[in-house]
C-alpha cells in the first residue's frame, strides 16, 4: 500500500508544479489539460492542469486545477510532511519551499533530536520538514 497526496490549485496547478520540482529537486513525469479531454471546458480553461504527476527521489504527489469555479480550502488538518536524510539538505529544501510564502515555524533544533521547522507555501499548502540529528 502507498500513499499518495493529490493537491488541488485554482487555476495555478502548472505554477505549482514547476515550483515543487525546482524546490524539492524533481521532475514533472505526467500533465493533462482540460482541452486534452472529452469534457467540455471554457476555452480559458483548456490549458489548466486537468491531472498532473510530479516526482521527486521516492514520492509522487498528484495536481490538479480544481474545475472552474470551485474554490479550493488550504485550512484544515491536513499537513504535507517531508523527511530529509542529508544534514544540508533540510536548509536549503526549507528556503527554496518558504519563498513567497509564511514560515510558521522557524526552523531548529528540537528537544526529540530532530531539525524541524513548518511552513505555509506560496500556494497555501502547508508543509513540515524534519531532519533526524544524528547521535
Amino acid at each position: 500500500m502507498k500513499l499518495t497526496p493529490y493537491i488541488h490549485f485554482q487555476g495555478n496547478a502548472e505554477e505549482a508544479m514547476h515550483f515543487y520540482t525546482a524546490a524539492l529537486g524533481g521532475n514533472v513525469i505526467a500533465i493533462s489539460r482540460y482541452g486534452d479531454s472529452p469534457m467540455a471546458s471554457d476555452e480559458d480553461y483548456k490549458d489548466k492542469v486537468l491531472h498532473g504527476r510530479i516526482q521527486f527521489g521516492d514520492n509522487v504527489i498528484m495536481i490538479s486545477d480544481t474545475f472552474k469555479g470551485k474554490n479550493v480550502q488550504t485550512e484544515g488538518n491536513i499537513q504535507l510532511s517531508i523527511e530529509l536524510s542529508e544534514e544540508g539538505q533540510i536548509d536549503d529544501v526549507f528556503k527554496r519551499m518558504s519563498e513567497g510564502g509564511t514560515v510558521t515555524m522557524e526552523l531548529q533544533d528540537t528537544f526529540w533530536g530532530a531539525r524541524f521547522g513548518m511552513l505555509k507555501d506560496r500556494f497555501g499548502v502547508n508543509w513540515m520538514f524534519n531532519y533526524e540529528l544524528k547521535k
